[in-house]
């Protein structure tokens, strides 16, 4: 799953960031995590409207 991120490449490099990797490499691993278990959820959620187990 691709997430893109384009508010947070707009806004640049985090200043005083100390992080032993990108800030930005750090908060899109987050986000795409994120979403799968969004994605997940929503897909329980929606079988179990439909009476599936």
């Amino acid at each position: 799953m691709k997430i893109e991120s384009p508010v947070l490449k707009r806004l640049g490099p985090v200043p005083f960031w100390r992080g032993e990797s990108r800030c930005l490499d750090s908060l899109e691993a987050i986000y795409r995590r994120a979403a799968e278990k969004a994605q997940k959820a929503l897909a329980k959620k929606d079988a179990r409207q439909r009476g599936k187990p």
